[in-house]
Order: structure tokens, then sequence, then C-alpha cells
């Protein structure tokens, strides 16, 4: 890993690490108290913050992974072809995903209930969750299998 990888990974485990000390320690008047935990919980304000601190970090993960593959790319022209091919399962498995999610309607005690849009994008997301659960499964156990056959 280079050191630039390494202290942005320290810089974003010090954020996070903050902000949830942050988010368990709030009360009420601002004051630390554990005893008022269950009203900081109740409350929204810093829910919400914790939910879009989520979506920049995958948002900055998404775009490292892209920027970060541009460079390595273009420093080794022959890892073009794997990118290409690991490009496309992703689009594949996004699309798998998003063809088996059905999107129908739950019922809910909501006052604004989801469009079928939105929960068909919820479904797509837990489907493709579900798919790189058993890749990532699948991989252990044929790392785990390849290597006692090669060290026999």
């Amino acid at each position: 890993m280079s050191k630039f990888a390494k202290y942005l990974l320290y810089v974003l485990l010090a954020c996070s690490t903050v902000l949830v000390v942050v988010f368990f320690a709030q009360s009420s008047s601002g004051v630390f108290n554990l005893s008022n935990l269950g009203n900081a919980m109740s409350t929204s304000n810093m829910a919400d913050g914790l939910l879009w601190w989520t979506y920049a970090l995958v948002f900055l993960a998404i775009a490292l992974v892209i920027i970060l593959s541009v460079v390595k790319m273009a420093q080794n022209p022959k890892s073009l072809k794997r990118t290409g091919f690991v490009t496309l399962l992703a689009v594949v498995l996004c699309a798998v995903s998003y063809f088996l999610a059905s999107g129908a309607p739950i019922h809910v005690n909501l006052d604004v209930q989801p469009t079928e849009a939105t929960l068909k994008l919820t479904d797509a997301g837990l489907i493709l969750t579900y798919l790189l659960f058993a890749g990532a499964i699948l991989a252990l156990l044929y790392g785990s299998v390849r290597k006692m056959i090669n060290n026999r």
C-alpha cells in the first residue's frame, strides 16, 4: 500500500471515530451525558449526519477506485484487458440484480409510501449485496482449496 493510501486511510478512520464518538455522546444540552443516550438515539440530527458521512465515504471510495485504476492502467497498458473484464463483470452483476428485483409494493406504516422505483432500487441493492457476499465466500473457499492442493 502506498504512503498516500495509508495516510488517507488514517485520516478517514480518525474522522469516522470522532463522528461515532460524537454520535453516542451527544445530548440535548450539548454536554457529554450517557444517561441521555436514549434521547440522543431518538433524534435524527446525528443519525442523518452519520448517514451523510457514510454516503461521502462510499462516493469517495468509488471515486478513488476509478481514479487509481485509471492511473494504474496508464502505467501498465497490459492491464487494460483485465480492467475491462472486471468492469464488464460489475455491469453485468448490477444489471442482473436490477432485473431480479421485484419492486413490489410493501405495506408499511409510513406517511409517505416509497415509490415503485425506490423499492426496485432497494431490492436491487440487496440482491447485489447477496451476490457479492456469495462471490466472496466462493473466492475464500476456492483460494483455500487451491492452496491446499498446491502445498500437497
